[in-house]
């Protein structure tokens, strides 16, 4: 169902959106008054409030009629109560390396010269993944209108709800074979060593690659119940694959093992690797798990 409630200090809202993710408006639950509704979506939106209205045992609201035209706004208009909230962030707004200048600037004044090397060394290998990615997710010339089959996401933070609580993750990418989350390790001139579950990155840093796993298996329930949700349904039957990647940049690798459910690569051969394992997604199935996946709300618990 594409409505979700939004209960903040004052405010109790409802956001309906289409199934393609355009806002329809909101319908404040306190008042019962609908606001910001596009004139030729309000029986859409009524239908959508209605039906989620029904199923959490609440009144239903009038007719299409009865929900107001947006009243015209001009430019440095304040904000209403609770500000212009669309109930989720949008992921497809962060770019490569997203926040991560902001924290080697802090790390760097708190702890001195050095400090930021880490995190310019994330951002530096997220910037190389993304611009590998661009063989898949940029538009070729034979598509003749249409867009890339392939999407990506970068910095998506998921909540868990028991450990780990929290992960950021570098890359999701939707393409023909699913949904790949992709971290990425930049290790400038130094060796990756690969065993059944873990990846040694020097330094004493070490992947524990069951929890790449554990969150694979999540990032996919949460894929999936998302994409019910948006369809109105309760269910998804037949979800999309979900494919934990490590993306190794600027070291070689070494080691005999081969774990499985975690795919591990360096970076030159990344966008060979995803294309091959296949294609069993249309394009529309690409676009609707995009659609969600950048919704921040399909992230969390």
């Amino acid at each position: 169902m594409a409505a979700r409630r939004r209960r903040r200090p004052g405010s109790d809202r409802l956001y309906v959106s289409s199934a393609d993710g355009l806002p329809l408006g909101h319908l404040d639950l306190v008042t019962r008054e609908a606001h910001d509704v596009p004139a030729g979506y309000r029986e859409r939106f009524v239908q959508e409030a209605n039906a989620w209205l029904w199923q959490n045992s609440m009144p239903p609201i009038g007719s299409p009629a009865e929900v107001a035209e947006p009243a015209a706004i001009s430019a440095g208009a304040e904000p209403p109560v609770g500000g212009w909230d669309p109930g989720f962030d949008d992921l497809a707004l962060h770019l490569p390396g997203h926040g991560l200048a902001e924290e080697a600037a802090n790390a760097r004044a708190l702890d001195g010269p050095g400090a930021d090397r880490p995190y310019r060394l994330r951002a530096e290998g997220q910037h190389a993944v993304a611009e590998a990615l661009g063989k898949l997710t940029r538009t070729p010339a034979l598509r003749r209108g249409r867009g890339a089959r392939w999407r990506i996401l970068h910095t998506v933070p998921m909540a868990f709800a028991e450990e780990p609580a929290h992960v950021v993750i570098d890359h999701v990418l939707i393409g023909p074979p699913g949904v790949f989350l992709i971290e990425v390790a930049n290790i400038p001139g130094g060796r990756a060593v690969l065993d059944h579950r873990s990846v040694d990155l020097g330094g004493g840093t070490v992947l524990d690659l069951d929890r790449r796993r554990r969150v694979g298996i999540e990032a996919g329930e949460r894929v999936s119940i998302a994409l019910a949700r948006a369809a109105g349904a309760t269910e998804t039957l037949d979800p999309p694959a979900v494919h934990p990647v490590i993306a190794i940049v600027g070291a070689i690798m070494s080691g005999t093992g081969r774990p499985r459910g975690v795919t591990v690569t360096r970076l030159g051969q990344l966008p060979r690797l995803l294309s091959a394992f296949g294609a069993p997604l249309s394009d529309l199935a690409v676009a609707q798990i995009y659609e969600v996946a950048r919704r921040s709300t399909t992230w969390s618990p």
